[in-house]
């Protein structure tokens, strides 16, 4: 009955730090733009901001075996706009695009111009935002 007892107190124990808000505090917005972040497309990107210039370098998931990319853009009430080009990996593309910035933590592709540029969505902190 005591190693019955004490198994329920380890269950409703369990389920109530599983439903703490406090778990999902690895998902808390970083302090800013500035940092790694991960992409739909399995790359990531080293993000920079300088001011209202941004700038990243961006590599797939084999190690940028598969394409690397450099973006130079600007940062204007929550949109960047800018250009990208591959300059590694078997990709040779090249464009423009522009990303809708969501606090610190994702941002989405809502336009772009050229070819070759698999990102649609990106997050950071291991949150499940580019899912």
């Amino acid at each position: 009955m005591l190693k019955h007892f004490a198994g329920s107190i380890a269950i409703v124990g369990l389920s109530w730090a599983l439903a703490s808000p406090n778990v999902h505090a690895q998902c808390a917005s970083p302090p800013s733009l500035n940092g790694l972040w991960h992409a739909n497309d399995g790359g990531t990107y080293q993000v920079r901001i300088a001011g209202t210039d941004v700038w990243w370098i961006g590599m797939s998931g084999d190690n940028g075996r598969t394409w690397t990319n450099v973006f130079k853009g600007t940062l204007q009430g929550g949109i960047i706009t800018g250009q990208w080009a591959d300059v590694g990996g078997r990709n040779h593309g090249s464009g423009t695009l522009t990303l809708r910035v969501s606090g610190t933590a994702f941002m989405e592709r809502i336009g772009a111009t050229g070819s070759g540029f698999g990102g649609l969505r990106w997050g950071r902190g291991g949150c499940p935002d580019t899912q």
